[in-house]
């Protein structure tokens, strides 16, 4: 069962910086049903339900903070020279003055 919590966080995480938050909610929450049933297979109704509840509040904790720090992430990157725009202002010229 912890593996399968670390996998979760991991992955969690990682969907964080790379998906919208839709697509996200409608994976977390057949990934927190999956693994309430298959984990609770001989338990009650009510505890699969709780666990598969503690599992999507996990999964949605470790998106927030994979958005997040996905932000952090592209705000404090510099900029490499090849992608800098370069300044198109005219350079003056001297003319000749007849």
């Amino acid at each position: 069962m912890l593996n399968g919590t670390i996998i979760v966080i991991l992955i969690s995480l990682a969907a964080g910086a790379v998906i919208r938050a839709w697509a996200f909610a409608i994976f977390a929450i057949a990934v927190a049903l999956g693994f309430g049933i298959v984990a609770h297979q001989n338990a009650s109704l009510l505890e699969a339900a709780l666990y598969g509840l503690g599992i999507l509040v996990l999964m949605q904790v470790c998106y927030v903070t994979g958005v997040f720090v996905a932000g952090l992430w592209r705000r404090n990157r510099k900029p490499s020279r090849e992608s800098a725009m370069v300044d198109p202002a005219p350079v003056p010229s001297k003319q000749r003055q007849s």
